[in-house]
This record gives structure tokens, sequence and C-alpha cells, in this order.
């Protein structure tokens, strides 16, 4: 990695999923996306008929929070937050 792309890097999104039982059926699965950046979280999921919906939350936990008011769900982060910057 050039040394550059480390300070590039600092302020890059962090991904996540929410992963959650809707149906109680022992088989979690994600049911939204989203990007955590240094201010607000961005969500992504896929209603019933294929259409998505967006939303922007304070933060990561906040989406899961929300989430959290309609089934257990927990939070599924890609990658690890970036250390040393």
């Amino acid at each position: 990695m050039i040394e550059d792309d480390v300070i590039l890097l600092e302020g890059a999104p962090r991904l996540f999923g929410i992963v959650a039982d809707p149906l109680d059926d022992d088989h979690p699965q994600v049911v939204a996306w989203g990007h955590e950046l240094p201010d607000q979280a961005v969500l992504t999921w896929r209603l019933a008929n294929g259409k998505s919906e967006i939303a922007v939350f304070q933060s990561a936990e906040a989406a899961l929070a929300t989430a959290q008011l309609l089934y257990p769900a927990r939070l599924l982060w890609t990658a690890p937050a970036a250390q040393g910057f």
C-alpha cells in the first residue's frame, strides 16, 4: 500500500450487516447492509416486494437498536476498524 493511501483511508466507511432471525425459525440471515462513517451510518434493506429502502442513523449501533425493536439482531462487521491512524 502506498503511504499516502493510508492517510486517504482514514475516513473510509466500515461495512457492516445486521444479522437477525425475523421468522424465529433458527435460520439467522443478514437482513440489512450498511456503511458507517465517522458521523453517520447508512443502512439498506430489501422489502418483500423487491424494492429497497435506505435510512440514515447516527451510528451502526443506532441502526442495530432500531432493528432490535423488531426482532433479536446483532452487528456483523466485514472488517475490523483501522488501527494506527
